[in-house]
């Protein structure tokens, strides 16, 4: 290595489906960074915004109702007087009204406007309806919030005239479902229309002027449902349930029109963002992902990790807040506001960044001066270049320090690298191949390390653009441990390296028959069409076209023998 050249930071191996993923709804949900966290005596069970400002969230979690202002992320009313766990905290149109179910079976309507001060008890509710004899998980206004509409466990739904002090229902729908509900929701255009979600797998579309005990629409999704959210003016409904999110024309009758299996495990909740144009879904699997809903297509636009399972979701009208409820913890979002320089689309692009930053503004150091003994201060020219500042990474520094063995075991002992950063590992594995400090860097491992190492092979060996260093690495990394006695436990991840090499060799024997048998197809037809045209010509003899040359005065004597002949059949005649 030339040691008079400047250190060069190691390259990003950027694949298109990372370039694919540098777009604008990725610069505006990266923004939404984490503020505050809360714990709670149990597991969230609900979260609710108010749909005006100020946009105050309300949470439920065991017996503690909390309502937390957004602006300072602290909790201003919290209400304990429950004597035991309260579910489906919904806000209503103007956030005026807030509704909460319980394991009573009561549904209870707090005054939020009449809430005291920061971090102190929330009065007395107004109403106090006794809505069912089983537990309500979910309570919802009508379109014009005059009405409350209760969803228990024992299948039954009602609603009540939020203007009566007395628990008699308006309606009673008995055995709207036959298993528990646990979600719902109400039309934002009609006052009649409302939606229930329950775990016998089926989701059903209520219209209240309708006689009987018949819904409008009735859907069957093939798994416990655990969230409903209506969609295009109530023309589409999503329901969630297992690991799959399913999108229904109710307008149709119920017609299935995409499935979206983008969660790897259960997903339990899903709102609306941006003016209903994006879908958030949270699951189990620590992931909440944003679906483009405007469009023909409902694509992940993109995906947010979190460190526990998601259990409630819940985001402000201006998308500026998020609440999300994991396990017993409650995480407040808040979007970063754009810098002054906010780094654009294709900049980004240009630079391999993926989110919006603020650039620095490059300020020009002070002119030097030089004074000689007994003379004034004059300006001086630098004449010297200066040497290039580079902000380097931690590996970089390793890199550039030659440590080889301890760069790859920093890279293999944080899973943020391994995991996250596949592009930089390859990188690193390329420039101490280049350096012939691959097998120094390898050996004398302990199982902590070499385990990370096989998981990453297995992973990402045969991808087209890390194949030529990672296959050069594998094959190292068996030269070094072959004649060593391993530990036992490595010997599975071995195991599983095999397994996925053997199975890209079957694969690539399967595309190889394919091929050529394709190419037999294609050469039987070409060799097929050039016989028949050889055996024609043998027939037929070869095809020879002459001109035939013609005058105009031929022309005009030809039509002039014609005129005669015709004028005598016409007088023989």
């Amino acid at each position: 290595v030339d040691m008079a050249q400047p250190y060069r930071r190691l390259p990003r191996l950027r694949s298109g489906k990372h370039e694919k993923q540098l777009s604008e709804d990725v610069l505006y949900w990266k923004r939404m960074k984490q503020l505050a966290i809360f714990q709670e005596p149990g597991n969230m069970t609900s979260t609710s915004f108010a749909p005006r400002e100020p946009y105050y969230v309300a949470s439920t979690s065991s017996v503690r109702l909390s309502i937390f202002d957004t602006l300072i992320c602290e909790p201003i009313s919290r209400y304990t007087r429950f004597k035991e766990a309260v579910f489906g905290a919904t806000f209503r149109r103007d956030g005026r009204l807030l509704a909460v179910g319980g394991h009573e079976g009561k549904v209870r309507l707090f005054d939020v406007q009449r809430q005291g001060s920061a971090g102190g008890a929330l009065k007395a509710p107004l109403r106090i309806y006794k809505a069912h004899s089983s537990p309500v998980h979910k309570a919802l206004f009508s379109c014009s919030g005059k009405c409350i509409i209760t969803m228990a466990d024992d299948g039954s739904i009602k609603l009540f005239d939020i203007s009566e002090t007395k628990s008699v229902p308006l309606r009673v729908i008995e055995g709207a479902h036959k298993d528990r509900i646990r979600c719902g929701t109400a039309s934002e255009i009609s006052e009649h229309i409302f939606v229930s979600g329950s775990y016998d797998h089926q989701a059903k579309v209520w219209d209240t002027r309708e006689e009987g005990n018949e819904p409008l629409v009735c859907i069957d999704h093939d798994a416990p449902i655990e969230a409903v959210v209506l969609l295009r003016g109530d023309a589409v409904l999503a329901t969630a349930g297992g690991t799959t999110i399913k999108l229904w024309d109710i307008a149709s009758g119920g017609r299935l029109l995409c499935t979206l299996q983008n969660h790897h495990k259960s997903v339990t909740c899903m709102c609306l963002a941006t003016n209903g144009t994006r879908l958030l879904s949270g699951g189990l699997d620590k992931r909440i992902n944003i679906f483009r809903i405007d469009g023909a297509s409902y694509a992940v636009v993109h995906s947010l990790s979190v460190p526990a399972p998601v259990y409630t979701l819940a985001i402000s009208g201006d998308d500026q807040c998020m609440a999300v409820g994991m396990g017993n913890l409650l995480a407040i979002f808040r979007r970063d506001v754009s810098g002054k320089h906010e780094q654009t689309l294709r900049e980004a692009k240009a630079v391999g960044a993926g989110l919006e930053y603020s650039m620095k503004i490059p300020m020009a150091p002070p002119a030097p001066e030089q004074r000689q003994r007994g003379g004034l201060k004059y300006g001086v020219d630098i004449t010297a270049p200066l040497a290039p500042k580079l902000h380097l990474g931690r590996i970089d520094i390793l890199l550039r320090q030659y440590k080889h063995w301890k760069a790859v075991d920093v890279l293999f002992r944080n899973r943020h690298y391994w995991e996250n950063s596949p592009d930089l590992v390859v990188a690193a594995f390329m420039e101490i191949y280049g350096r012939k400090a691959l097998p120094f860097s390898l050996a004398g491992r302990d199982a902590e390390t070499i385990r990370p190492i096989l998981v990453f092979l297995s992973r990402y060996l045969f991808r087209s653009n890390y194949f030529t260093t990672l296959s050069i690495v594998a094959s190292t990394l068996f030269e070094v441990y072959a004649e060593v006695q391993v530990d036992p436990t490595l010997m599975k991840y071995f195991q599983k390296l095999n397994d996925a090499v053997a199975r890209e060799l079957s694969l690539q024997k399967t595309l190889r028959q394919a091929i050529g048998a394709m190419e037999v197809l294609f050469a039987s037809s070409r060799s097929g069409s050039k016989s028949r045209s050889i055996e024609d010509n043998e027939f037929f003899g070869d095809v020879i076209i002459l001109p035939i040359t013609l005058s105009m005065k031929e022309q005009r004597n030809d039509h002039s023998r014609e005129g005669e002949k015709q004028m005598d059949i016409d007088r023989e005649s």
